[in-house]
């Protein structure tokens, strides 16, 4: 890597991402970088400071990303020559999305120097129990790093992708673009257990797309990106959605940090 100052763009459902964002981070900052942490849904792609190294981090939904990021990286300036990587994390398999990605910011001119998918959590349907879980972030940190310092070193790969993973990501573009039609909105149903709620408004404050306002109780509206954010960090477990959804929560911070981060 070239440039010492470097900005991360993330965005993360229920923080798999942003634990991944900080360590790099770290890492990058411990080899003389200057390095910032953005939000992707507080952050405007057309003010991406171009003279810095760019980083986009984001979380794996169904083999893809959800609509808000992939606007955000399609919505980012042309260049020539701006350093760039990608890096996600997905509970499975990426099937090279993150590949993907990289592709389309070296189509706008910027220098890849890396993309990398780490195996973390899951989140949604299979989500296993708390020392499984702990113990797959544990896996996954020194991989984190090892991407952090290869980038530094200028050894970090830039994955190719193939035919079979253009088409995945063409098919899953247009099933995340689908979550953002009425008929999805009505069918990710979220509701609020009434006897659970305690009307706190944390949930408000951590939707990324200010799907939901308090009133009596929280409102969902129109606009969820099914990030299940909302229902990970309710700590009193008052937020449900779809039939498939594991009883089980998961999320990778606790409150005071995913306040931090998330609001």
């Amino acid at each position: 890597m070239k440039n010492k100052a470097v900005d991360i763009y993330f965005f993360s459902g229920t923080g798999n991402t942003y634990l991944a964002a900080e360590k790099i981070a770290q890492k990058l900052q411990s080899g003389g970088c200057q390095t910032n942490l953005f939000p992707i849904e507080k952050s405007d792609p057309l003010k991406v400071d171009l003279t810095k190294t760019i980083g986009i981090g984001f979380t794996v939904a169904c083999w893809n990303t959800y609509p808000l990021v992939r606007k955000f990286i399609k919505s980012l300036p042309k260049t020539n020559g701006t350093e760039a990587f990608v890096f996600c994390t997905m509970g499975d398999s990426s099937f090279k999305t993150q590949a993907e990605y990289a592709r389309i910011l070296k189509e706008k001119g910027y220098c890849l120097i890396g993309s990398k998918a780490f195996r973390m959590p899951n989140n949604f349907i299979a989500i296993q129990d708390e020392e499984k879980n702990k113990i797959r972030i544990s896996l996954a940190l020194p991989k984190i790093e090892c991407f952090a310092e290869d980038i530094l070193d200028g050894k970090a790969e830039t994955e190719k992708t193939g035919v079979i993973s253009k088409i995945c990501f063409k098919i899953s573009c247009f099933i995340t673009g689908l979550w953002e039609t009425s008929l999805s909105q009505k069918m990710i149903n979220l509701r609020i257990k009434k006897d659970l709620c305690v009307k706190c408004g944390f949930c408000v404050k951590i939707c990324p797309t200010g799907n939901i306002a308090l009133q009596d109780y929280p409102v969902f509206k129109d606009k969820c990106q099914v990030c299940l954010r909302c229902s990970s960090y309710c700590f009193q477990k008052a937020i449900n959605s779809f039939a498939v959804l594991s009883a089980k929560r998961y999320r990778a911070l606790d409150k005071e940090n995913a306040k931090n981060v998330f609001c």
